[in-house]
C-alpha cells in the first residue's frame, strides 16, 4: 500500500519520481545498446568502460530515487514517541 499512501500524500511529488524512475531506465537501456567491448578495443568515442561508468551512476541515482518515494510514503513523518505510552 506505498504507492497509494504516497499518491493520498503529494500526488504530483509521486508522478514526478514514477516518471524520473521510468527516464532512468529508459536511458540506461539505450546506453546499454551503444557502448561497445568493456575490454579493450579502441578507446575514444563510445567505448564499454564510459558505458558502465554511466550505468553506475544511474543505478546509483534510481536507487535515490526509489529511496525519495519510499520515503513520501510513510504514514507519518516522524517516528513513534518514547517512552511508549
Amino acid at each position: 500500500m506505498g504507492i497509494r499512501t504516497a499518491i493520498d500524500h503529494n500526488p504530483l511529488l509521486a508522478f514526478g519520481l514514477l516518471i524520473a524512475a521510468g527516464w532512468t531506465v529508459l536511458v540506461g537501456l539505450q546506453i546499454f545498446t551503444v557502448m561497445g567491448s568493456v575490454t579493450g578495443g579502441n578507446w575514444v568515442g563510445r567505448h564499454g568502460l564510459g558505458g558502465l561508468m554511466g550505468l553506475i551512476v544511474l543505478a546509483v541515482f534510481l536507487g535515490v530515487v526509489i529511496a525519495a518515494f519510499g520515503a513520501l510514503s510513510e504514514p507519518e513523518p516522524a517516528p513513534e514517541e518514547w517512552p511508549p505510552e
